[in-house]
């Protein structure tokens, strides 16, 4: 008897330990996207090691199809976060269906595109880009 319950456990084992790799969710924290030489970025933070500051555009995909588009600036030497909010929507209130509630929209994915040196001056932050200009 002992024999069979090793052996049922030495095939049961490794069928369990595969279906919880197959359906453990991602790590938290994603791997940086190398966007140049020395210039990546991890979800909403961006690291520029260079000498240069680089202009970015950032994608931001929300849910409820939303779409926000912004222009993110990498000084040189710097950590930068980018600012990439979904906005919000209202829905009636979970203890009141009689009142509306406003909820932020959940972001989905964000991605970066069109990356290049841009040495002239940074705009003012928020107004025409997000990240540091200081």
């Amino acid at each position: 008897m002992s024999r069979r319950l090793t052996a049922l456990l030495g095939i049961t084992s490794p069928l369990f330990a595969l279906a919880l790799g197959v359906t453990a969710p991602p790590a938290a924290a994603s791997t940086p996207v190398v966007l140049a030489p020395w210039v990546s970025c991890t979800d909403f933070w961006c690291r520029n090691e260079t000498d240069d500051t680089y202009r970015v555009d950032v994608v931001v995909n929300c849910d409820f199809g939303v779409v926000h588009r912004t222009t993110a600036y990498l000084p040189a030497h710097r950590t930068t976060g980018v600012m990439g909010g979904c906005g919000s929507h209202r829905e009636p209130c979970a203890s009141n269906h009689d009142l509306p509630c406003t909820y932020d929209n959940p972001i989905r994915g964000i991605r970066y595109e069109n990356v290049v040196i841009d040495n002239g001056a940074i705009p003012p932050w928020p107004a025409n880009g997000t990240g540091s200009s200081s």
